[in-house]
């Protein structure tokens, strides 16, 4: 042989005499582990920033170490392979990635793995997890590496695998929320589902954007369908590419009521996270699913699980360390929606129809009760009421503001447990719902399409169980939001239609307050007089019933009647009594704001703005310290009306924060306001 070589060898070595074997050392490649980028990934920039920001902390001889949460198809792993591919440049030793697999894949195989990884020979590899896991922490020191842990299903495994390199990062994927790891150094992220407009990118990015610009109705619908869960929107992305003739608007159909079937990979994983609970845990999911809507509290899932509350809490706590609920920033946890589906067939798999109805019973009851502690809060206690007129027991709520916030928060709730009690036969308890905390609420912050729902089914419970007061009631209430929506013909319908069934009911004080709403739908036709004969009639039967409060009211709304008949003096004369009356009820604290309102309009039409520009800011005081937003409306437009007659400064002001309170409930009135500020 001689000194030339021709063609391609692996290793080459021109020597004279060899004595004793001939060993051959490659030198290491670092480890490129990572998967490709996902395609189309969207949003995520907040956790993706959070990411940065502790790749640049100093750690000491410790290496970083994320926990990515969320339920499955949320996106964990896609996100943490696309931002490890941002910051891949940082990691010049590698990145290495090991799948556990949900727990079928042991602690004492990613150490191997990882070894073998950074090069380590089998033959030198230790046979105890406890040696290869020291081996791998001096073969780490000090190094740049990145560790992708996909779905690990014990997470205190994970720092037996840190390495102490400060220049090192663990990324980790886990259907269980990391919060109780902080103390270890561990930063716990959850990921939520994406948000609609993000969700609608996907669907964009996936050859979509023309079809979803075209329809932007039905695709707000499909991504609704989807729950913004990114695997739910790639099988519909999938569907929609293979079925090109198809409409998203078809595509919505075809998802309504057969989600399970398209979506099985993800109710498959929720079966099994809910067969990995114990048996405690199971049981209250299956609980979750009888529950009316997404959101709940301790208290009620205590009430609807007929558990002592520290144990609801517990178990609660359990879901949402495994990420099956989640919670949001105001005490209350929540299902994601395909979640919440998966829950309900649970529900109807694990609970027998007669355990159902009976949970369905204590929650209707128990927000029964809440709501008639909060009504007696918000509103004066001895307003009239034809259900739960009287409440014993302790008022859990300790202020005004406290039940009128949990009013708010519940409102989808409360709406939730209206439907579900009259489907349930439970016709006495939608007419308590409607007559009690929905009415208190619908006073300070108006709903005005929810509420007239659930005074339509009220309506129709009462007449079922033939109760015509109820029915009266329900039909003066309705006639009320009907009349502050404009629907004047159908308020007038309803309004009389709640004084006969009064009228045949012979009940005076329902009489009363049917006769003080159909006078008040007069008053907005433009009929003062009949509006000021109801209104005196009302006023007397609240005399004869010693209701000093009811003929302070109805004097008001006499008032405001003579003003409309241009008598402005007596007007004025009546208003100053009503006031003079209301001050033997110092709790109630919105009337004498609206008496010195309707004084101001009197004032006003007599030409009288510098008195009427002193009542209306005094109600527009009180109403700021009672935080009745809509209230505001009113005094702040008539105040612009004056302020403009006089020259004053700030008419415009007041009329922008009166637009904002009537467009914020939806009211016709904000047409007006608008038409105002454009003239200005």
């Amino acid at each position: 042989m001689g000194n030339e070589n021709s063609g391609s060898v692996r290793n080459l070595v021109q020597i004279g005499a060899v004595h004793g074997g001939v060993h051959f050392r490659e030198e290491h490649v670092p480890p490129g582990q990572l998967s490709a980028e996902p395609v189309n990934f969207v949003d995520r920039v907040p956790v993706c920033e959070a990411l940065d920001a502790l790749l640049a902390e100093r750690r000491g001889a410790r290496a970083a170490c994320v926990v990515i949460s969320g339920i499955n198809g949320v996106g964990k792993s896609a996100l943490c392979t696309y931002w490890s591919h941002r910051v891949i440049g940082a990691f010049e030793d590698g990145q290495v990635v090991f799948d556990f697999d949900l727990g079928r894949r042991s602690l004492d195989e990613a150490a191997e793995h990882c070894l073998r990884s950074l090069g380590v020979d089998g033959d030198r590899i230790p046979l105890a997890t406890d040696d290869k896991i020291v081996l791998l922490r001096s073969r780490t020191k000090g190094r740049k590496l990145l560790f992708f842990f996909d779905d690990v299903a014990d997470l205190g495994e994970i720092e037996k695998l840190l390495p102490a390199s400060e220049d090192s990062l663990v990324l980790c994927t886990a259907r269980e929320d990391a919060a109780d790891l902080v103390p270890d150094g561990v930063r716990p992220i959850r990921l939520t589902a994406l948000d609609p407009p993000h969700a609608l990118d996907y669907l964009r990015r996936n050859g979509l954007r023309a079809r979803v610009d075209a329809e932007p109705a039905a695709a707000a619908e499909l991504v609704d369908q989807c729950g913004g869960l990114p695997i739910a929107l790639r099988v519909v992305a999938g569907l929609l590419q293979r079925r090109a003739s198809w409409s998203i608007a078809r595509a919505v159909r075809e998802l309504s009521g057969r989600r399970r079937r398209h979506f099985h990979k993800v109710f498959s994983a929720l079966d099994l996270a809910v067969g990995e609970l114990q048996a405690t845990e199971k049981e209250l999911y299956a609980w979750l699913g009888v529950f009316p809507g997404p959101v709940f509290s301790t208290r009620a899932v205590a009430a609807l699980a007929d558990l002592a509350e520290i144990d609801a809490e517990s178990r609660l706590a359990e879901l949402h360390r495994t990420c099956l609920v989640e919670e949001n920033d105001q005490e209350q946890y929540l299902l994601h929606d395909l979640v919440d589906e998966h829950a309900s067939s649970e529900a109807v798999r694990a609970l027998g129809a007669a355990k159902r109805d009976d949970a369905l019973r204590r929650l209707v009851g128990w927000y029964r009760l809440q709501g008639a502690f909060a009504d007696r809060m918000v509103m004066e206690p001895s307003r009239l009421r034809v259900v739960d007129d009287d409440v014993a027991g302790e008022n859990p709520f300790a202020t005004r503001e406290e039940a009128l916030e949990w009013l708010e928060r519940e409102r989808v709730n409360l709406l939730g447990i209206v439907r579900l009690a009259e489907e349930s036969g439970l016709r006495v308890d939608v007419i308590a719902l409607c007559d009690g905390p929905l009415w208190a609420l619908h006073n300070q912050h108006k709903h005005y399409s929810d509420t007239l729902g659930a005074l339509e089914l009220a309506i129709r419970c009462a007449r079922e169980i033939e109760d015509p007061v109820a029915e009266s009631r329900m039909r003066s209430l309705r006639g009320q939001l009907l009349m502050e929506c404009d629907e004047l013909a159908e308020a007038q319908e309803e309004c009389a239609q709640a004084v006969a069934v009064a009228e045949r009911a012979g009940h005076r004080r329902i009489l009363a307050s049917a006769l003080e709403f159909q006078g008040k739908v007069m008053h907005a036709l433009g009929e003062f007089d009949g509006a000021v004969g109801n209104f005196e009639r009302s006023r007397r039967l609240n005399e004869e019933l010693g209701r000093r409060r009811g003929m302070a009211l109805q004097e008001y709304l006499m008032g405001k009647s003579f003003s409309g008949l241009g008598r402005h003096d007596e007007a004025l004369e009546v208003l100053r009594a009503a006031l003079e009356r209301i001050a033997e009820f110092p709790e109630d604290k919105r009337t004498p704001g609206k008496i010195r309102v309707a004084a101001a309009r009197a004032h006003q039409s007599l030409g009288q703005h510098e008195q009427a520009i002193a009542l209306l800011q005094d109600a527009i005081t009180t109403t700021r310290e009672r935080q009745a937003s809509f209230d505001l409306a009113e005094p702040l437009e008539l105040l612009a009306d004056s302020l403009a007659a006089t020259g004053q400064p700030g008419s415009r002001d007041c009329l922008n924060e009166a637009l904002a309170i009537y467009e914020q409930a939806q009211s016709p009135k904000a047409e007006r306001v608008q038409r105002k500020l454009d003239r200005e």
